[in-house]
């Protein structure tokens, strides 16, 4: 009998545990509702926490790819000035090297200075001279180029170069005069009258002139250093000398007045 109680007690007791269990197992949230809204809340956290880091990664990234770049660019840039530098070197090695040629330029033209210079000297001197004894054509053209070769005999802002350059075309110019005919307009002093005039040049050879009205003629003496009137003898031909000067008239043999020649005919 008593065990027989003590089993009916067991059964008892262990239907009592499992009732337990069954109703513990089936206690259903008093809320649901705040369940699901914390946890979209916390995956909502964990997304903004996510998408702030992505944001750091991204600022970083353009960070890095803008150091890289800046860097190339340096790179590059250092490149270029390098090659600059290298130019520049060259360049002034050359630049050292002409400085020294100009030098030596500069000592050489000193010493031929020496004997230039007073070469140009005489040269001038000798244009002077020429004029001075020459047959007076063109007297104030030609003094007022000898002036100025004279007043730049001495001036520094000329070169030796371009001082020899100017005396040498002068020398030329005096020189062609010698080949060529020539007819011009200007005035003549007859007896302290002051006439205009109209004058022929026979090269360096002989010098002859005509008032307009062909009263007066005449040409220039070396011997006595003075013009010698001939009236209105030798208009004609005189005129027709200044029409072939003037290019007006064909070339022809003309009569002129030469001085030590008793008969004398000219081709022009």
């Amino acid at each position: 009998m008593k065990k027989q109680t003590n089993i009916i007690f067991t059964l008892l007791l262990t239907f009592n545990l499992f009732a337990e269990d069954e109703q513990d197992s089936n206690i259903v949230p008093e809320n649901p509702e705040s369940l699901v809204s914390d946890s979209i809340d916390i995956q909502s956290g964990t997304i903004k926490n996510l998408q702030i880091s992505q944001a750091k990664i991204d600022k970083l990234d353009d960070e890095s790819k803008k150091l890289t770049n800046e860097y190339k660019d340096t790179i590059v840039e250092f490149e270029i000035l390098n090659k600059y530098d290298n130019q520049l070197e060259k360049i002034t090695v050359s630049q050292a090297e002409e400085i020294a040629n100009f030098e030596r330029q500069i000592q050489e033209l000193d010493e031929t200075n020496k004997y230039v210079l007073p070469l140009l000297e005489r040269m001038v001197v000798t244009l002077r001279d020429l004029i001075e004894v020459d047959v007076p054509f063109l007297l104030e053209e030609r003094m007022t180029r000898l002036i100025e070769l004279e007043n730049i005999l001495y001036k520094a802002n000329f070169s030796t170069a371009e001082k020899f350059r100017k005396i040498y075309e002068a020398y030329q110019i005096e020189n062609e005069y010698g080949r060529t005919i020539e007819a011009y307009s200007s005035s003549i002093d007859i007896d302290g009258i002051v006439l205009a005039a109209e004058f022929f040049r026979l090269g360096r050879l002989n010098l002859y002139y005509m008032t307009p009205d062909g009263n007066e003629t005449g040409y220039w003496s070396k011997d006595a250093n003075s013009w010698v009137h001939l009236g209105g003898k030798y208009s004609d031909d005189i005129d027709a000398a200044l029409k072939i000067a003037f290019k007006q008239a064909p070339p022809d043999f003309i009569k002129l007045p030469i001085q030590g020649v008793e008969k004398w005919k000219i081709l022009l």
